[in-house]
């Protein structure tokens, strides 16, 4: 008699950084997603690393929070003055590219943005935050947004890119935003914090605020933009797994029972984005500056 036994896919790495709710893992594998997702976004934005209306001086420091691979910061310090200060800070260092690689000016840290430091008050020209869908709560959202106006000078600014707040397709992406909207929910996040995030920046003080919206279509059947947006995107709902199996079987169609059948819902979803003209989401960035 044998013995069959099926491996179940391995568990991936996660963060390290004590209570934190972020859902996505922290390995080789999500930083060459991040990366070529901030290609993909970049491209998008029709090139734009900086969306509000502010030029960067010589004397002016850069903060990205949830600088992850550093990609955006390091993109951005080759179209900047080279006496200018960047910043980058994540809750977990795994991420970071290597120090031997970076300019003299960028300077990473691990630190919280509901809690960043206190001398950095009045700081910085810019602040940059993206894609943190997967982890902040409402509370930590509004915490962070007030942590920017705080270390931002007088008349710089905010700049929050977010995707959603709703992703078009057929039936098995409708089931699979439902699932996320009741998962994340659960733990207190927004799926469709792009929703919130204007009214959050003016309740922190910032005015002028604005934001731009961008069609960010999915499939092979809008080409090697559809076909990366579509990576990118799965990249991410793949990543959660995890915290998906930890926290229990939340789906009442039992599509999640196991770590194999999450991962066949994530290739159904990418095959249905394929084959169903229209698939799409949005890109938001949002701005807004503090006041003189």
């Amino acid at each position: 008699m044998s013995l069959i036994t099926t491996q179940s896919p391995a568990e991936r790495k996660a963060h390290s950084y004590a209570g934190s709710l972020y859902l996505l893992p922290s390995d080789e594998e999500e930083r060459q997603r991040l990366l070529a997702q901030h290609q993909l976004y970049t491209r998008i934005l029709s090139g734009r690393l900086i969306i509000p209306p502010i030029s960067v001086s010589e004397k002016d420091e850069v903060l990205d929070i949830g600088t992850g691979a550093g990609a955006w910061l390091c993109d951005t310090r080759t179209h900047l003055p080279e006496a200018v200060q960047l910043y980058g800070v994540d809750i977990e260092p795994r991420l970071f590219p290597n120090y031997t690689a970076l300019s003299a000016n960028v300077h990473l840290s691990v630190c919280s943005a509901t809690d960043l430091p206190s001398y950095w008050t009045s700081k910085f020209a810019l602040v940059h935050q993206r894609l943190l869908i997967c982890a902040y709560t409402r509370d930590q959202w509004r915490r962070s947004i007030d942590e920017m106006f705080r270390v931002l000078v007088p008349g710089g600014y905010a700049q929050l890119i977010e995707i959603g707040p709703e992703w078009v397709s057929g039936s098995k992406t409708a089931a699979h935003v439902l699932f996320l909207d009741d998962f994340l929910g659960s733990k207190g996040m927004l799926l469709r914090c792009g929703v919130y995030i204007v009214d959050m920046l003016k309740a922190a003080g910032f005015v002028d605020v604005k934001y731009e919206e961008v069609v960010m279509n999915l499939g092979k059947w809008a080409g090697e933009d559809g076909v990366q947006g579509r990576d990118a995107t799965i990249g991410a709902w793949r990543g959660m797994r995890d915290s998906v199996m930890k926290a229990g079987r939340l789906d009442r169609l039992d599509r999640f029972a196991s770590a194999e059948g999450f991962d066949k819902a994530m290739d159904e979803i990418a095959e249905e984005w394929d084959n169903v003209g229209g698939s799409r989401t949005a890109v938001r960035a949002f701005y807004g500056r503090k006041p003189f």
